[in-house]
């Protein structure tokens, strides 16, 4: 009888050995196998396995029959969970930068929705590297929508570009500091001519975004963040329906209570 009836010294028995993970999940994926099997799959030594198996029937996590060890319901369990454990803890470490300022539960996102998801960090020796994937959705969309809490002035060359040339149709909401930045020299003839063409739309929310979020062709999302200082920190890029779907449902809120804004108001 296994000596370690506590829940988490039998979490520490499985995760301390990565043989005896490959084993069981090994008996998940690929079914029955005899010893000898498992160490033609497993790089691990006939001892170091053999030990795995006797541990795994003192839990009843695997079952033999005449030298054939089958997974059990119990062991399936165990380590479909061990699994998901170890999957969430490497998503953490990914999506750490990002985490750290997004608030995930204000606004609705599930763990699982960001598990496909591509962050694109800040670090110190390339801090634009969030800017930079923001611009190459922008390159390859035919149709964006998104929530804007700041501007850069390259960015903002790059749209302009776009939209007189005939190539990108966007709508955007914007916060009050963004629609006091589109006002100001640099931005106001940029803006005015996007506008003017009908491809650009431009809305100030009433309640200002507290991060970016894009919508690239109805295909593609993007959540910005920013710190207290309003430098950016981190980017996620998701073609995950549901987040899309999210993303669709907070554009659409922060749409709906905003002012359109037309070129004689710049």
């Amino acid at each position: 009888m296994a000596d370690d009836p506590d829940p988490i010294d039998r979490i520490a028995f499985l995760a301390r050995s990565k043989p005896r993970t490959h084993v069981l999940r090994q008996l998940l994926n690929s079914g029955p196998a005899t010893q000898r099997s498992l160490r033609d799959r497993i790089d691990a030594s006939r001892s170091t396995i053999a030990r795995a198996l006797t541990a795994f029937e003192e839990r009843d996590w695997v079952r033999r029959d005449s030298g054939t060890y089958q997974i059990t319901p119990v062991g399936e369990l165990v380590i479909r969970d061990f699994i998901d454990l170890k999957e969430t803890v490497r998503l953490t470490d990914e999506l750490s930068e990002f985490l750290q300022w997004f608030p995930m539960s204000e606004y609705g996102v599930e763990p699982g929705q960001l598990r496909s998801a591509d962050i694109v960090p800040h670090t110190p020796g390339d801090p634009y590297a969030p800017g930079r994937a923001q611009t190459e959705l922008l390159n390859r969309t035919e149709q964006f929508r998104g929530l804007f809490s700041s501007l850069d002035l390259e960015g903002t060359k790059l749209v302009h570009e776009q939209v007189v040339n005939g190539t990108l149709e966007a709508e955007i909401t914007v916060s009050s500091d963004v629609d006091r930045t589109i006002e100001t020299e640099a931005f106001a003839p940029l803006f005015a001519e996007q506008l003017e063409t009908g491809r650009l739309t431009v809305r100030v929310a009433d309640n200002d975004p507290p991060f970016y979020l894009g919508i690239g062709d109805e295909e593609t999302v993007q959540i910005g963040v920013e710190d207290d200082e309003g430098f950016p920190r981190a980017l996620l890029e998701s073609t995950d329906d549901s987040l899309l779907e999210w993303a669709d449902e907070i554009y659409r809120e922060y749409r709906e209570a905003a002012t359109i804004k037309r070129p004689e108001d710049i």
